[in-house]
Formats: structure tokens, sequence, C-alpha cells
């Protein structure tokens, strides 16, 4: 696959969605620019609409695109970035790559990445088996080498907390003693995530006692998730976190989703799509085939822009 030179990445505060536009962008392209921003209300209601004004009203946290060193494609993930991106494909003529379901005509974008569960069909639609990330098991083997001795020296079970549903923390005494049960010899760690509510942070804390260590926020430490990652035996994960699910898999770890009685159909349709991955308490797999599936979408996106027609900026 040969990389194209230069692409801009919109991206606002939503860390997942900036995940998954970087690990797009790195792989089908030399140089990646980051823009941070927002936009102004009612613009930002109607996204991915792009109303008069709008490009007066995005909202720049640092530096501002400079539309004369136009890149050759843009990325964007979610509605809101969308949007900013359909305002610099207009005025810049480049091409507009769009990750995950924006809510409007997909004809006016050139290529988009959809999850699998969602279920869009169209010409220019490539489905992907779960969210983008950079996670493989060449970048674990680095982090590795930067975690501290006692994730290394030790079998680790790691609980990794999404934003499950209200009727996912009453269990947690359960989750936590059937951890207790079929992983004995393991030494446990809990870690949260930005979505993890607050207002559960002292049940989570209470309801794992032995855990090794319980990570809910920076005050707890350095987030330790990417180190779990690199140097679990088992990842136990709260299964409303596709994100999580999708960077879990591919690693070669036993991956267990936890709590699929308080997800959404949308979310199981996801669960289920990578059924053959996962594993169970009673039926857990300790040789694992990493899913990978960067690579693939990359190759795919790549071809599909080669295919589209260039478009015309303003004159």
């Amino acid at each position: 696959m040969k990389k194209l030179n230069h692409c801009w990445v919109f991206a606002d505060s939503i860390n997942g969605h900036e995940i998954q536009s970087l690990a797009l962008a790195a792989k089908i392209t030399n140089c990646v620019t980051i823009f941070h921003c927002g936009i102004r209300q009612p613009w930002l209601s109607f996204a991915p609409r792009v109303l008069p004004r709008f490009g007066k009203n995005i909202i720049w946290k640092q530096q501002k695109p400079d539309i004369n060193n136009a890149p050759d494609i843009i990325i964007t993930c979610g509605r809101r970035m969308a949007a900013v991106g359909k305002y610099y494909t207009r005025q810049t003529g480049c091409k507009h790559v769009q990750i995950l379901n924006p809510g409007d005509s997909l004809k006016k974008y050139d290529v988009l990445v959809c999850p699998e569960h969602d279920n869009l069909t169209a010409a220019n639609v490539i489905a992907s088996k779960g969210s983008l990330h950079n996670i493989s098991i060449s970048s674990l083997t680095q982090t590795k080498t930067h975690c501290p001795n006692y994730f290394k020296a030790s079998k680790i079970v790691s609980l990794l907390l999404g934003n499950p549903a209200k009727s996912f923390f009453k269990d947690l005494d359960k989750i936590s003693t059937k951890i207790n049960q079929h992983f004995p010899a393991h030494k446990l760690i809990v870690c949260g995530s930005r979505r993890t509510p607050e207002r559960y942070y002292s049940t989570i804390k209470q309801s794992f006692p032995s855990a090794k260590l319980v990570w809910l926020t920076d005050d707890d430490g350095n987030n330790p998730y990417k180190c779990l990652l690199a140097c679990s035996d088992v990842l136990i994960i709260s299964a409303d976190s596709i994100n999580m699910v999708s960077e879990a898999c591919a690693t070669d770890k036993t991956v267990i989703a936890i709590g699929q009685q308080h997800i959404s159909p949308k979310h199981q349709k996801f669960i289920n799509s990578v059924n053959s991955r996962l594993s169970t308490y009673s039926n857990y797999q300790k040789v694992n085939q990493p899913l990978v599936v960067l690579s693939e979408v990359a190759s795919k996106v790549v071809h599909m822009l080669k295919n589209r027609p260039v478009h015309l900026p303003p004159v």
C-alpha cells in the first residue's frame, strides 16, 4: 500500500474519536497534522449540517488550518467533526474520510469507515469490526519495556471499566467474587476510563478490596491501561466499551466481556461479531489470535480514495 503524503485530522474533546482518526491517518499518510477545535452554538446543534457562517464559528484551540496548503485528505470522526471536515473539503477540494456514521447523506463523503454493527451499506462505506486503534503485538512489546516491574513479575487479571449501565454497578460484589474464584493465583488490577461515572468511584474501590491497584483518576498515579494490555494474562472488560473490547481483542491475551445483559442491542451486535475471539469464565482460551482490523481497513480506504472523483475548490 502506497501512503498518501499529507493528512489533516480535525478532533474535538472526545478521546475515542481522536484515537480512531489518528490511527487511520498514521497508517495511510506520511505526515499528519491534527487541529483541535470546537463549534459554537447553534452551529454545533445542527452538525453535521454546515450552516451559513459555519467557518467563522469554529473555535480553534491552537493552530488554524491554512487552506493555501491543503492536504491530500481530511479525516474526521463523529458527527461534529464531520461538519468541520465537510466545510474544509469545500474550501480546499481535498478528499474527506469520515469515521462513524455522521447521521446525514453518505453521498457527501468520499469514504466512510463504519462499524459492522451499524449495518450501513453504500458504495463508499467500509465496514470495520469494532473501532480503529493502533494497538498491536509489536506496539505492546514496546510498551511493556516501560511498565513498572510489578506488572511483569506476576500473573495479572485486569478489570477494565467503561461507562456501563447503572444496573452493572449493582453487580460489582458478584463480579469481584467471580474473579477471585476463577483467578485465585492472579493479582487483580482495576482500571476505569474517562467515561466511568465519578459517582461510582467509592463503590468500585469498596468492591475490590484485594486489588493490587484501583485506578480511576490521575490522583491514583499514571494511567496503567496500556501496561495492562501489554502485561495482563486475562483482560475482563465491561461490554459497553466497544473501543476497549476492540483494543483488547488486538492483543494475544484472554479477553472476557462482562455485563452483556446491561448493554444495548447495537452493542450486543458488536460483541456477537467478535464472539469467536472472546472467552468466558468457564471456557477461556489461553492461546489467542489477535484481531487485526486497521491494516485491512487502511488498504481499502486508500484503494477507494484512488477511485473517487477529484473535488474542485471554490474559485
